[in-house]
């Protein structure tokens, strides 16, 4: 039987959180910075610019959220949980949202109030962090 919890001693758990909330933080705060711009020009393809940059951000979001839940649970359950909603959020809800967003509204970056609970939603680790006391809560029910 594979074992269910990683073998990293607290030191590196708590290591590894603090990576994870550094990254985060750094997302957060440089959210604005045009990183992409050599890659996908702006004012050639603005929603494809747009997409990109939301992309890479869902992605760095979810692998920090990851090493987050790793370091806070040890949990090999938790992390294949937290993996499939991952790609649920990349797969289903980020296309979902592109598509609404760049239909209805284009690649400003201010929302309407539906479409802006939904960015906080998918592009922001918002699915993961609601997974934390879910996880508790059925450790709890399950006492």
């Amino acid at each position: 039987m594979p074992p269910t919890d990683f073998s990293l001693s607290t030191t590196q758990r708590i290591l590894l959180g603090c990576f994870a909330l550094l990254v985060l933080g750094a997302v957060f705060l440089f959210q604005q910075v045009d990183f992409l711009g050599w890659l996908v020009s702006k004012e050639d393809h603005p929603n494809s610019h747009f997409a990109a940059m939301r992309l890479v951000r869902v992605l760095i979001n979810d692998v920090s959220m990851l090493l987050l839940l790793m370091a806070w649970f040890n949990s090999r359950s938790v992390i294949k949980l937290a993996f499939a909603i991952q790609l649920i959020d990349l797969f289903i809800l980020l296309p979902l949202y592109l598509g609404f967003k760049l239909y209805s509204e284009g690649n400003s970056e201010i929302s309407s109030p539906l479409l802006s609970q939904f960015h906080r939603l998918i592009v922001n680790p918002t699915l993961m962090i609601l997974l934390i006391p879910a996880v508790y809560f059925q450790r709890y029910y399950n006492k």
